[in-house]
């Protein structure tokens, strides 16, 4: 009877412990409304709770038909310790908060919230949505769409740039050309995808083209992506509309129902050279996905994608044959002006005859031909360009610079200086000159460089017979003296000469223990100077804070993390992965409660910085308490010995 008796309560202890594992993870997913209008937003939480301290992947919907307006996540922490030599037990909560704005009524059924730990699954009940009222009148296709309330995007139609968006989410570079003849180049993908955009498939040779490359991705870029290929542009003279030191701020997008975020990769000008079909190429890049800090899509797709866009071609049109004018014809439309440094010169001195050329297109191609003026003599000139693209439209202004010298006295005619140009909108040339110039030279004309002066025997010699062809030269009513050169000891640099030799051998002594001193200095206040600014920078995030900059509060929490671990633990965590860190922080002794907090904080930090969704003023008070917390303990910590050495 006893055996019968033990046997019973060892299933009863196993149906227990199974129970209690299966109790470990409890999932919920629930909205503050279930049915709501085109005008109102919804609240939807996901909380996950879990005891222990493994790390569970998790999964939420996507939302679709919805705006993510603002989304926020909470990780509270609970420790409870019981009586004897029980060990302690961790709780922690996983809290989502979307506010979710309606782009079109109607109801959407969304999949259960989703946790996986380990070789078990768990799942939240379905959530149901019913929004009502009506859209706003849908567009032609292929026509940009606002991304506001009430105005869905058509099926299959990625957003242009520059349009209107949602509150929270950034605003894209504007186009600021109406396609005449619009050409796009994409191919579908439901995770990314390459578009090209031309604002005219048909240019005429020399005309701007205005070129744009999206990415369409539906997970927000952690990092930018790996270009394997750049577009190729053979046959084009290009110019890049867009700052290198730009930052890539998302818009949003829906396509065939599916949220993407949009990425203006290239925005550049392209000149046809010669008529005829040319073509854009494709880009190539990856996409590195894997993140960890990626808290509202964990990485269940792959974590890198390889994607390459479609080519474009381009019937380039050669400018037409009625009316064109003979010689160099420059397409855009042009002024040019002339102007002397000065009127009147010295014969056998320079001027400076200047020629520029402004106005919208290719500047760089116009040339304008070198005068030819009987009695000057013209050098080859030298030029020199200012190119610039406000509003996207290629423009600027090139000059011409040409030494011109007289070799004899009098008036000279300059000639006015003329260009073709080719205006493509109203198709019609035009000769574009400048206002004719006067030069005068005074003085008496050159003295031919073949003739010599008389020397002593031939002064004696009895003059020849002049001729009727034989010219005079001009009667020297003065003496010319050569003056006397100074002497190198006269020279006000020669005082300073002497000297440098001295100078350099104490500048030679002096560096090498001024720098053994300054870093001697540096080793022994490293550690010091970091934690001071680790310190100032909580102060410029607690500024950031009053000010509302999340983006700088984040980022200079998490630089004051980043100073104090260097300078306590000689650890340097950008760019180490959460694993890592971890390792690194194990490693010099950090206690295991500390490094999943400090982690917790960087992952947060991290997180709000790339995200383009809001953060409350409470969240961030609470992250910088919990910062300085962490600062505090580690100007206190002391690594391991082997560690630190």
């Amino acid at each position: 009877m006893r055996c019968v008796q033990g046997w019973l309560l060892a299933v009863c202890g196993l149906c227990a412990c199974v129970s209690s594992a299966a109790a470990q993870v409890r999932i919920e997913m629930s909205a503050d409304r279930n049915e709501l209008t085109m005008n109102d937003n919804v609240v939807v939480t996901v909380s996950v709770q879990l005891q222990g301290t493994d790390s569970p992947r998790i999964e939420v919907p996507d939302f679709e038909g919805f705006q993510i307006v603002q989304r926020a996540v909470q990780r509270p922490m609970q420790f409870s310790f019981g009586l004897g030599q029980q060990a302690p037990v961790v709780t922690s909560t996983t809290q989502y908060t979307f506010v979710l704005a309606p782009r079109a009524p109607g109801r959407f059924q969304f999949r259960p919230a989703r946790v996986t730990l380990g070789q078990h699954s768990y799942a939240s009940q379905p959530l149901t949505l019913v929004v009502h009222g009506a859209a706003g009148a849908p567009q032609a296709p292929g026509q940009p769409q606002s991304q506001g309330r009430g105005q869905p995007q058509a099926a299959g139609q990625p957003q242009a740039a520059g349009q209107p968006q949602a509150a929270g989410q950034p605003q894209a570079p504007p186009e600021t050309h109406a396609p005449q003849d619009s050409g796009d180049g994409a191919v579908f993908d439901n995770d990314a995808f390459l578009r090209t955009v031309v604002d005219k498939t048909a240019p005429y040779e020399g005309e701007q083209v205005t070129i744009t490359m999206y990415l369409y991705t539906r997970r927000n870029l952690q990092q930018v992506p790996e270009v394997q290929a750049e577009a190729s542009t053979d046959g084009f003279w290009t110019h890049d509309l867009l700052s290198a030191a730009r930052a890539m701020e998302p818009t949003r997008a829906a396509i065939n129902g599916r949220g993407f975020w949009v990425y203006v990769l290239r925005r550049f000008a392209a000149f046809p050279l010669k008529p005829g079909d040319l073509t854009i190429g494709a880009m190539t890049l990856t996409i590195t996905r894997e993140n960890v800090f990626d808290l509202f899509d964990p990485g269940h797709a792959e974590p890198n994608l390889q994607r390459t866009g479609v080519p474009l071609l381009l019937h380039v049109k050669a400018l037409p044959p009625a009316g064109k004018p003979a010689g160099d014809v420059f397409v855009g439309g042009f002024e040019l002006a002339a102007q002397l440094d000065r009127n009147q010169v010295v014969t056998g001195d320079a001027v400076t005859l200047t020629a520029t050329v402004r106005g919208k297109g290719n500047v760089r191609a116009v040339s304008v031909a070198t005068p030819s003026v009987v009695g000057l003599e013209v050098l080859q000139p030298e030029t020199h360009e200012v190119v610039e693209s406000p509003g996207d439209l290629v423009q600027g202004t090139r000059s011409f610079a040409w030494l011109m010298v007289p070799s004899n006295p009098g008036k000279y005619e300059i000639p006015a200086l003329r260009i073709e140009t080719f205006d493509p909108a109203s198709h019609s040339y035009r000769t574009v000159s400048s206002a004719p110039l006067t030069l005068t030279a005074a003085g008496n004309a050159r003295t031919p460089s073949a003739a010599a002066e008389p020397g002593p025997s031939q002064a004696a010699a009895e003059p020849a017979a002049p001729s009727s062809e034989e010219t005079w030269h001009p009667i020297r009513t003065r003496s010319a003296l050569l003056r006397r050169q100074a002497a190198l000891a006269e020279q006000p640099f020669y005082p300073w000469a002497l000297a440098a030799g001295p100078l350099l051998w104490v500048v030679s002594i002096s560096v090498p223990a001024l720098r053994r001193k300054l870093r001697e200095r540096r080793e022994r206040g490293g550690p010091r100077e970091a934690l001071r600014g680790a310190r100032n920078k909580l102060t410029q995030a607690k500024q950031a804070l009053h000010a509302n900059d999340p983006k700088r509060f984040h980022a200079e929490l998490a630089g004051a993390l980043h100073g104090a671990l260097e300078a306590r633990a000689s650890v340097v965590a950008a760019g180490l992965t959460r694993a890592q860190l971890r390792a690194a922080l194990d490693a010099h002794g950090l206690p295991d409660g500390a490094t999943r907090e400090l982690v917790d904080v960087l992952e947060r930090c991290d997180f709000a910085r790339f995200s383009s969704a809001a953060v409350g003023e409470a969240e961030m008070e609470a992250l910088l308490g919990r910062a300085t917390t962490l600062v505090d303990g580690l100007a206190r910590f002391t690594p391991k010995p082997e560690a630190s050495a």
